[in-house]
């Protein structure tokens, strides 16, 4: 159980999702189990269409789906229903397109690819040394901050996952004029910054973004704050929650922001 905080995971994936291992109805029963007070579902929507998964995200059943889930929890557990997006510049058109006529309550916007690899395979850092394979990633989330369509940055620092195991233990501060750069952007346009807790078991050892980061868009003035475990099966669910919240509150944030209709409301993290 998660007490002493006001509990979201605000990046869940279901069946929903091409990846994903579980059913919408089994991520809530879990989240209930661990007493959490928001759900929020972040299926992913991809646009490549070589990518053999691009067809597989259907808006309809999944709506259907969480208006049959919050039925079932009322009065049990706040459930949102958002999706992340794969971001690449060549389509960010298309994403703007899609999202003129379909409702989310929160969109994240996640870079997956940079410079056509995908960040999380062995393939982005062969051939590359540290500095190019990090610089290429943070040139890519700026260019997706710049679209501006996302309510949450999702996992900053998602590099990591390759990066650390070859590059060895991760420094930020080589990165500090592009990553304050995003950061002063994502202020401005009132987008959120997201403690994602997948890296801590995914061989980064670090969450995405690491806490210097944290700290680095505490000082730049930012209040929006998102904590999301990535899971993908129940098992997965709120993984590390408490430090992502402690982490939260040692660099001054004092509230967690949740997500409804795509209107940010401010809820204390400490209860």
């Amino acid at each position: 159980m998660i007490d002493g905080y006001y509990a979201i995971d605000y990046q869940v994936h279901s069946y929903r999702s091409h990846d994903g291992k579980a059913s919408i109805l089994e991520q809530c029963e879990r989240a209930v189990e661990l007493g959490l007070d928001e759900l929020g579902f972040s299926e992913h929507k991809d646009f490549n269409p070589e990518d053999p998964v691009v067809g597989h995200f259907d808006y309809n059943r999944y709506s259907d789906e969480i208006a049959q889930a919050k039925e079932l929890y009322a009065g049990k557990l706040i459930i949102r229903m958002g999706v992340e997006l794969d971001y690449q510049q060549w389509f960010q058109d298309m994403i703007a397109d899609y999202l003129t006529d379909h409702a989310f309550d929160f969109i994240i916007s996640s870079v997956h690819y940079a410079d056509g690899a995908t960040v999380m395979t062995p393939e982005y850092i062969r051939g590359r040394d540290v500095q190019e394979c990090y610089q290429s990633y943070f040139e890519e989330v700026l260019a997706s901050v710049r679209q501006g369509c996302m309510k949450i940055l999702g996992h900053m620092e998602y590099a990591n996952r390759r990066g650390v195991p070859a590059f060895g233990p991760y420094e930020a501060s080589p990165y500090r004029e592009i990553t304050t750069e995003i950061y002063d952007l994502m202020i401005r346009k009132g987008i959120a910054l997201e403690i994602n807790t997948a890296g801590l078991r995914q061989g980064a050892g670090i969450t995405y973004p690491c806490e210097q980061q944290v700290a680095l868009y505490a000082e730049r003035g930012g209040k929006l704050l998102s904590i999301g475990s990535d899971a993908h099966r129940p098992e997965d669910l709120a993984d590390c929650y408490t430090v992502a919240a402690e982490m939260a509150l040692r660099n001054g944030f004092t509230h967690i922001t949740t997500w409804k209709n795509g209107a940010p409301r401010q809820v204390p993290l400490k209860i």
